[in-house]
């Protein structure tokens, strides 16, 4: 009878320690990683990343969608890991656009320069 006791006991002082470490280990919803990847995605798409950056901004939706498909399975850790992806895609996205958007308007600059350049040469050459 104390044999049987014992074992009972042991058993539930493993099944405690079993679901305690279970507990323990579980993984939040990591709620403001996904916010600041939003938080990225929108401000990518507001520095013109749809049109300026679309391959970036592409695989920014790509993580995002393979995110929201994690914290609907309850995947927590994988969800941070992409919360964090999607936000350094949506990151590359938005700087990308605006490198470009400088890159544009540096040429039309050139452009007007030159206009002007050979305006004055043709001015002067009169």
């Amino acid at each position: 009878m104390i044999r049987r006791k014992t074992s009972h006991i042991r058993f539930l002082v493993a099944s405690a320690v079993l679901v305690g470490a279970a507990a323990c280990s579980s993984t939040p919803p990591p709620t403001s990683e996904v916010t600041m990847a939003d938080s990225a995605m929108q401000a990518a798409e507001l520095a013109g990343a749809r049109e300026y950056a679309p391959i970036e901004l592409r695989a920014a939706e790509a993580s995002k969608l393979e995110l929201d498909k994690a914290m609907e399975a309850e995947n927590y850790e994988k969800a941070a890991r992409l919360a964090e992806k999607t936000r350094a895609d949506a990151e590359l996205a938005k700087a990308t656009a605006e490198a470009e958007k400088s890159r544009l308007a540096l040429k039309e600059s050139q452009d007007n320069i030159d206009t002007m350049v050979r305006e004055v040469g043709r001015v002067a050459g009169e």
